[in-house]
Parts: C-alpha cells; sequence; structure tokens
C-alpha cells in the first residue's frame, strides 16, 4: 500500500507537486488495480497537463482550488473539447486529489462525502432529511445532495470553515467556477446554488439570505434546446455499432430502449432481468426519479434488441440487465459516454446548443408522439411523468422542429 504522502513531503510544500505526481504513478501502475496500459497512459497525461498548467502559473504546491481552475481552463479552449473527453480528464483529477489526501483512491468512489468538514456534511444529511419528509423522491434526494456537496467542497477549498461566515467572496468563486460550462448548465447551478443558500437561512445556519446575490442567468432567446432525432438519424447512429461483438450487442440493446421507449437512462441502468415479461411482451420497472412503476410495452424492435444481447451477456449472478463485459461483471455505471462517442461517428449534424446526449432520446420521444397526434395525457402516463410541468418542459419545442418529425414519424415505430 502507497504511504500517505503527507509522510514523505508535505502536500503544500514548494518542491511537493511534481514528487507528489510520480508518487501517484507509481500507485497508479501498481497491481492493486491494474489499469490497461492505455488507460494509464490518458490518466498521466491529464497529470501531466496539469502539472504544465501549474508550472506555466508559476504555482509548485497543491491546493485542491488548483484542479478545479485546471479543470475550468480546460472547459473553455477552442476548439472546445468534447464533453466526454473533460469528464474523464475531471476523473483523473479526483483520482490524483484523492491520493494526496488519502495515499491512494477507489475504483468508482471519487467523490467521498466524508472529505468535508462535519459541520457541513451534518447540514448535507438535514437537507436529506428534509427533502424526504416533504415527500421528494430517493433519487431527487441523493442528487439534491452530490449538487450541495460540490458547492460546499468549493466553499471549502476556499478557506470556509463555518457555515455563517459564508460571504459574498464565496459566491463568486462558485459562479466563476462554471466559466466555460453551457448556459443552461450554469442557470441550473445558480438555481441550485440560490436553494442550498435559502435552505441554509431557513435552518438559521447563516445571519442572512444570501441567495439575493446569486447573480441571475437568462437564457432569453440563446436557450439551448434538447436535439431532436430523426429515425433516420437514429439509425445512422445505430449503424455505428458493431453488432457482431458483445459490446455492440449490449450498446445497441439499451439505445433501442431509449430510442423507441424513451426511458430514462438511469432507469436503464437500474432494469434488472426479472423487469422483462416475455409473455406479456412488456417491461415494468420502478422509476428512480419518481419512486412509481411504469409499465411499457415490448416491442418487436426493442425485444430483438434485447434478444440479441442476452445471447451473449456474461454468465453472472448479477441481477442487472446491463453489466460490464469484463470482470467483475457489475451494473454498467454510464451509458452517456460511449453514446456521445457513436453520434460523434455517426457523422449526424447536432446543432451547436443542441443538447444530444442519450436523455435527449426521450424528448424525441415525447416531441414524435405529440406530432402524430398523440394525446398528451397518453404521453404523460408512457414517460412516467409525476407532474404536467415535467412533460411541458420537453413539449416546448419550435414549431420547425415539431414539423420534422411529423415527416419522418412512421405509424406504429414507438408503440
Amino acid at each position: 500500500m502507497a504511504l500517505l504522502p503527507s509522510t514523505k513531503v508535505p502536500y503544500d510544500s514548494p518542491t511537493a507537486l511534481k514528487i507528489l505526481i510520480d508518487e501517484a504513478a507509481v500507485e497508479l501502475h501498481s497491481e492493486k488495480f491494474r489499469y490497461a496500459e492505455r488507460t494509464a497512459h490518458y490518466v498521466e497525461v491529464t497529470w501531466q497537463q496539469f502539472l504544465n498548467y501549474c508550472h506555466s502559473r508559476g504555482l509548485e504546491k497543491y491546493l485542491p482550488k488548483y484542479k478545479d481552475e485546471f479543470l475550468a481552463d480546460l472547459c473553455s479552449r477552442i476548439p472546445a473539447l468534447k464533453a466526454s473527453t473533460i469528464k474523464r480528464k475531471d476523473s483523473h483529477m479526483k483520482m490524483l486529489d484523492m491520493f494526496i489526501r488519502n495515499g491512494t483512491w477507489e475504483k468508482g468512489n471519487l467523490d467521498p462525502l466524508q472529505e468535508l468538514l462535519p459541520e457541513f456534511n451534518a447540514y448535507l444529511d438535514a437537507q436529506e432529511k428534509h427533502f424526504a419528509q416533504i415527500g421528494r423522491s430517493e433519487c431527487t434526494c441523493r442528487t439534491m445532495r452530490e449538487h450541495s456537496y460540490r458547492i460546499l467542497r468549493c466553499f471549502q477549498n476556499e478557506g470556509l470553515k463555518n457555515l455563517a461566515d459564508i460571504g459574498e467572496s464565496h459566491i463568486s468563486s462558485f459562479v466563476l467556477s462554471l466559466k466555460g460550462h453551457a448556459r443552461s448548465t450554469v442557470r441550473c447551478e445558480l438555481s441550485r446554488l440560490r436553494i442550498l443558500l435559502s435552505n441554509l437561512y431557513l435552518m438559521g445556519l447563516t445571519p442572512a439570505d444570501l441567495s439575493v446575490h446569486v447573480p441571475r442567468y437568462n437564457l432569453g432567446h440563446q436557450q439551448s434546446i434538447v436535439k431532436i432525432w430523426q429515425s433516420s438519424e437514429i439509425n445512422t447512429v445505430l449503424e455505428t455499432v458493431d453488432r457482431t461483438s458483445p459490446k455492440g450487442k449490449r450498446d445497441a440493446a439499451y439505445i433501442t430502449i431509449a430510442a423507441e421507449l424513451g426511458v430514462r437512462s438511469g432507469d436503464i441502468r437500474n432494469l434488472k432481468c426479472s423487469d422483462i415479461d416475455w409473455e406479456h411482451c412488456s417491461i415494468s420497472f420502478v422509476q428512480s426519479k419518481t419512486g412509481k412503476t411504469n409499465i411499457l410495452p415490448l416491442n418487436e424492435k426493442v425485444g430483438t434488441a434485447i434478444i440479441d444481447y442476452l445471447r451473449v451477456r456474461p454468465q453472472t449472478d448479477c441481477e442487472y440487465l446491463f453489466v460490464n463485459l469484463e470482470p467483475p461483471y457489475d451494473k454498467m455505471r454510464s451509458f452517456n459516454t460511449a453514446f456521445e462517442n457513436y453520434v460523434y461517428r455517426s457523422g449526424v449534424n447536432i446543432p451547436v446548443s443542441a443538447h444530444h446526449g442519450l436523455h435527449s432520446l426521450r424528448a424525441s420521444v415525447a416531441t414524435k408522439l405529440l406530432a402524430a397526434g398523440v394525446n398528451p395525457d397518453t404521453i404523460f402516463s408512457f414517460l412516467g411523468h409525476s407532474d404536467r410541468e415535467s412533460l411541458n418542459s420537453y413539449l416546448r419545442l419550435d414549431i420547425e422542429n415539431l414539423r420534422e418529425c411529423a415527416l419522418s414519424f412512421e405509424d406504429g415505430e414507438l408503440i
């Protein structure tokens, strides 16, 4: 096991940064992790970029905020890096940060909440309990905790030790950390910051309601839109998937489920083999966001894709439908990076401002059903929304998108 860096050289000493990265590289190549050579290479490239970034600015020691500033700099580069690349480099930097703090890191656990100060963690516990009491779903409670954790982590990196001492400087630092993110992402992050600050005040943890100091971010007429996929475009993306390989069969299956049924990506990850009723041609599952059961028809296209995958699915006791194809055969953690790679390789035209992750297929299903004249109440039930406003957010689309969908919609394709 690697020694804690602090036993060798303090992480904030002037000569520490290069030494710490060298020690982290030794851990990276240890038998403990057994990373593929290519994976380890990508991690070391990110760490070297971070070292160059710090040296170019005269930063010879390590502070957590330098990691955030480095990632913000990557986000602001022109031409812009792909979202999947930024996400991968963020994971690499979390590995380095955890090594510096703890002497190692854990696969799949790069953002542990216990790194926060006890007072901050106590607030997160109280916030989660409050949201549960007012009827928020377990998924919402967990998501809000993650967002609040990230904000408090930013404040802590700026030297905050007591919640009562939060000031405008901490708010400004968090706002500046959003540089380079999509406009809609900035708007959401600022909204979450407002909620956090308002809750802190209502709970008596800050002397004033600092949410009034969070700037408003009006997207106006340039608001980002969701990519509305035509049937031919989805087919083009699927054509880039190598369906002769186990990975290709698996990826084609979850893409088809998202494109045909509009299931949330999180719910696709949570699908269990037992959720499929082959006798009655249906899929039944509890939605992670609402906690409600949704039953959807298993049409021929979806059924065929799942069967093709099941024929090559590893023999494992894991109850989840979609699993990793290498030991241990655990539940897949994410689909988005792979899907975005398929989109990129397909050459399908994506407007600059349009969201085009796997979740965009859900919006496309809603729009196609609406364009086909399906009653909104039926769409509401089909997508498993818990309130009408959630559905409306998908249906606030320009008339040109609806016309395009109407032209490409094929009767009976979705239900």
